[in-house]
């Protein structure tokens, strides 16, 4: 009986453990049967929103030739191509701030820990590095383009190009098909998304495809490959691109993206056109902490950028002065005694603004108001109508300031000039003058005051004090 009894313990011991075993190796084959099916009826990759703290490193090479015409005010016909290779490396701390309807972002925090870039323009050797007073910055989507200013300082227009990086870390993850997905799937990025992801201002047309190549539990590759036509401030672009990106399916985000570019822009009136391939190389990494940012988001961003943030300081460093001027104005030239800047919105020419370092006075002789209207009246000839201001004044750098606007014409073309002086007790002058069309006043308003107002001298070139002693003795003999 007891024998029977023992025997019955151990049966019912086995048939629980192979009960347990069936219930196990059952749940698994749910699962495994689970996921098969999951991914036959496909997969919906999806970026995280609550996830918004990243560490982003871009590594970007470009080689090409740029396009300069002589004057592309009058005619956009390439007068010079000039080579043009560099390399750039920018490596930021970044909090997202809200998510548009189609999972780009609208703004962000950013810290840069390294932003430079080495390269060259036909003989000339150029680099650029981010300033320490320049790391902590915004960027907010306005007007069709990325915005970047800092919340303390003006950044330099050097510095507004470094941080342009034709691959937004912001608009990343919105080239997730917005569908469920499966291996070999294939899908269309939105025209804005391309927009947002290359800084451009539209796409007009795309031919660009994505393809799910590889899709399991932890991640998903997809490639995309085509062409985009777009336009950046008026000027039309062509860019073919082979891009691959992976979804870190554990972390819901894009955590790397390789874009290989090949872009063909037309002359701009404020830019050169150019005919570059580039390799963009990107590793965004989720933070659980922020090691530079501010512990919580910003209160304070405003739906659009400050206006009162979006000067940019320009500075020539072959005539000495630096100013701070509105983002739509660009030094275009700078050499020996002579730089020039153009006003230019939406592929229109505003206006011109030209330096001319003057021959030094003798320290403590100013030229009067009156002999610099008159001189300046002079100086226009028959395309002198009226003077219709003229004032002196001190800027807030200490430098005397005269100012004469002119009313003239060429060829029955109202046109107005500003012509402006500035002069140091050392008897150290910068001559500048405006040139702008009447039917552009309303745009130009106030860059002259602008100007009048932050001018401040630097160190002048050797070249440039020849040239203006050149010019002053020249003036003596007439």
């Amino acid at each position: 009986m007891s024998e029977l009894f023992m025997n019955r313990r151990n049966w019912m011991r086995t048939f629980a453990a192979a009960t347990a075993v069936s219930a196990v190796a059952w749940e698994g084959q749910s699962k495994a049967q689970a996921a098969d099916a999951a991914e036959q009826a496909g997969v919906l990759l999806v970026a995280d929103p609550t996830k918004n703290l990243f560490r982003v490193r871009v590594e970007l090479d470009i080689e090409g030739n740029v396009n300069v015409p002589t004057n592309p005010l009058i005619s956009k016909e390439k007068a010079t191509q000039v080579p043009v290779k560099s390399s750039s490396v920018l490596d930021w701390e970044e909090r997202l701030l809200g998510y548009d309807i189609d999972h780009t972002v609208r703004s962000a925090e950013r810290f840069y820990y390294e932003a430079h870039s080495t390269g060259r323009v036909g003989k000339k050797e150029q680099k650029v590095r981010l300033r320490e007073q320049s790391q902590a910055v915004r960027v907010q989507r306005d007007g069709g383009q990325w915005v970047v200013y800092s919340p303390d300082v003006y950044l330099e227009g050097q510095e507004i190009d470094l941080l342009k990086v034709p691959a937004s870390s912001m608009a990343v993850d919105g080239l997730l098909p917005k569908v469920a997905v499966k291996i070999g799937d294939e899908f269309r990025p939105d025209k804005e998304v391309l927009a947002k992801l290359l800084s451009l201002a539209a796409v007009q047309e795309s031919t660009v495809v994505g393809e799910v190549v590889t899709l399991d539990e932890k991640s998903s590759k997809i490639h995309l490959k085509g062409r985009v036509d777009g336009s950046v401030a008026g000027v039309p672009t062509t860019i073919d691109l082979v891009s691959k990106l992976v979804f870190d399916r554990e972390q819901a985000t894009c955590t790397w993206v390789a874009l290989a570019i090949h872009e063909v822009r037309e002359i701009g009136k404020s830019e050169p056109g150019f005919d570059i391939a580039g390799t963009i190389r990107m590793i965004r990494k989720p933070l659980d902490a922020p090691a530079r940012l501010s512990s919580k988001p910003a209160t304070d961003l405003p739906a659009q950028p400050p206006a009162d943030r979006l000067l940019t300081e320009l500075a020539s460093s072959a005539v000495g002065y630096s100013v701070l001027m509105d983002r739509h104005w660009k030094i275009m030239s700078d050499a020996a005694g002579a730089s020039m800047m153009r006003m230019v919105e939406d592929d229109r020419g505003i206006a011109q603004a030209n330096f001319h370092s003057l021959g030094k006075m003798a320290a403590g002789t100013q030229l009067t108001l009156e002999a610099f209207v008159g001189e300046s009246k002079k100086s226009m000839g028959d395309r002198f109508v009226e003077v219709l201001q003229s004032k002196e004044e001190v800027n807030s750098a200490g430098l005397r300031v005269m100012r004469a606007a002119i009313q003239g014409a060429v060829q029955g073309v109202p046109v107005q000039w500003v012509m402006i002086q500035f002069s140091n007790d050392l008897g150290r002058r910068l001559m500048v003058t405006f040139t702008v069309g009447n039917e552009h006043l309303d745009a130009f308003a106030g860059s002259d005051e602008q100007l009048i107002g932050s001018l401040r001298f630097l160190p002048i070139e050797d070249a440039t004090v020849d040239v203006a002693a050149g010019s002053a003795e020249r003036s003596t003999r007439k």
